[in-house]
This record gives C-alpha cells, structure tokens and sequence, in this order.
C-alpha cells in the first residue's frame, strides 16, 4: 500500500488525485496484487464513479469463508459470483470521503456494517470528528482493506436502531432467502442511490448519538 507522502497522487485534489488513484488500483488489480478485486471501472466516463467487483475472501477466516459459500450459491441461482460495488467521489475529494455503496446483491440488514440501503457506513467514511473519522491522509486502497475486513471479520451483537426492526450483526451474508427483501427472487435487485444515502444518513446518526463501538464499549 503507498504511504501519503510517497504515493503518486500526493499532493493531488479533485479529479486529478481521482485519476491517479484509478489509475494505481487498476495497475494492481492487473498484476494480481488485489485478488478480492475486480473489474475496476469508470461509469459513463465519469472519473467521479467508480464501479468493481468483490469476491475471494478469505477462506482462513469463517466470515469469509461463509460469503464466498453465499456468492457460490448465488452464481449457481442467478449467475453473479461477486458483489457489484460502486464508489463515488465529490469534487474537492481528498478534502472529503468517497462515498462507497454496493450495488448488488441484496444483503442481510445489520452484517458486514452494509446499511439497510447498501451503502458502507463506518466512522473512516464520516466527517464526525471522532478519532477514527476521515481524514485527507485516506485513500481508496487503505479503506476497502478495512471494508473487507470489517465484512468478514466484525463482532456479533444485537442491534436496535430508531427506524429498523433490530437483529444480529455479524460478518456480511447475501440476503439468499429473501428474509429482508419479501423474496428470495429479489436478490439481485439492485439498491439505488438515493436508498443508499438515506440509508447511510440514517445510520451515522444513530452512530453520532450512541458511537461507534459495539454496545457498552
């Protein structure tokens, strides 16, 4: 991973430091230094929009382990082997966070720290202000290696959230039996922008109030 100071976008703003972050992932994902990802691409020729692919976790971990099962069984019933993720960047980005979202398929509500809507809400995405919140030093790379992980490997706890019905949280599943979207033929349907932000909005604000640490921590 390049480090702040020597990475070749140092320095960068706006889409110039878009550009040359795009440009450095692609260059690895190439080489087979990023076997999880795949498929790393511009939407509609906007350099502000990303979209890739995610798949080959971790087998060593059960998380991980218990996702590449689900993504297994969701090729051999629909045909996608990955989760479709999108990332979007605003104009004075590194100033502030991307924001980073799946697109596809639908997961289990409260696992892998995915909202409700699809979007990733983790205080590294947030400008709250808190010890572990954005900052400009932040790039791409660095926060999808802590998504990863924190799909596969996050502590197990009940969840009770203002507007949800609560349940167990836990490393990210696919949503293959249709518990939380009325249908198991709902999988694929993809989360949309809007779900997604209302959906993150909703999530940080419960974190502002309550932190971001499991209860009692």
């Amino acid at each position: 991973m390049a480090s702040s100071d020597q990475a070749p976008w140092h320095g960068m703003r706006g889409v110039k430091r878009v550009t040359s972050e795009f440009k450095y992932l692609s260059n690895k994902i190439k080489k087979g230094e990023w076997p999880q990802m795949k498929d790393l691409t511009v939407v509609s020729d906007d350099m502000s929009r990303w979209r890739f692919k995610l798949c080959n976790f971790d087998n060593d971990m059960e998380g991980g382990k218990n996702l590449n099962d689900d993504l297994n069984i969701l090729a051999a019933l629909h045909n996608q082997d990955h989760i479709l993720m999108e990332c979007s960047f605003p104009a004075d980005y590194p100033n502030k966070p991307f924001f980073l979202r799946i697109v596809s398929p639908r997961m289990c509500w409260y696992t892998g720290h995915v909202t409700a809507g699809g979007s990733i809400c983790i205080e590294a995405l947030t400008l709250s202000g808190t010890a572990g919140s954005w900052t400009s030093q932040y790039n791409v790379e660095a926060i999808l290696n802590i998504v990863i992980l924190n799909m596969i490997d996050c502590d197990v706890y009940w969840i009770q959230t203002p507007t949800g019905p609560g349940g167990l949280s836990g490393p990210l599943r696919i949503d293959l039996e249709g518990k939380w979207t009325g249908s198991s033929s709902s999988v694929l349907r993809e989360y949309s922008w809007h779900e997604a932000q209302a959906a993150f909005e909703r999530t940080a604000a419960n974190h502002r109030q309550s932190g971001w640490g499991p209860p009692g921590r």
